[in-house]
């Protein structure tokens, strides 16, 4: 089981925020980045004279709900990564104002 923010060390908080600063950075670049340049490809307008294709809407439906999922996993990402910044700020302020 986890432990507590308040419980963890500056040092565990740093380590774990860094942990979850390249978690994130990973997530970014190689999942929802890429979901969401195919899917800007699968709805981009041709140009003239270049062959149309046909895209199907349940293909679009899909390719949108997978960022979408995407996107959810960051927004938890952020929220774990934000508690463990404001974590790290309480416990400096802490130790600069002797608690």
């Amino acid at each position: 089981m986890k432990r507590d923010l308040s419980q963890l060390t500056l040092r565990e908080m740093f380590s774990d925020t860094e942990r979850l600063t390249a978690e994130l950075a990973d997530h970014l670049e190689l999942g929802f980045l890429p979901k969401n340049q195919q899917l800007i490809r699968m709805v981009r307008e041709l140009p003239e004279g270049v062959e149309k294709r046909r895209v199907e809407d349940i293909s679009v439906r899909n390719q949108a709900a997978e960022l979408l999922k995407s996107d959810r996993f960051t927004q938890e990402l952020f929220v774990k990564l934000e508690e463990y910044l404001v974590a790290i700020d309480q416990s400096i302020n802490d130790i600069i104002d002797g608690d």
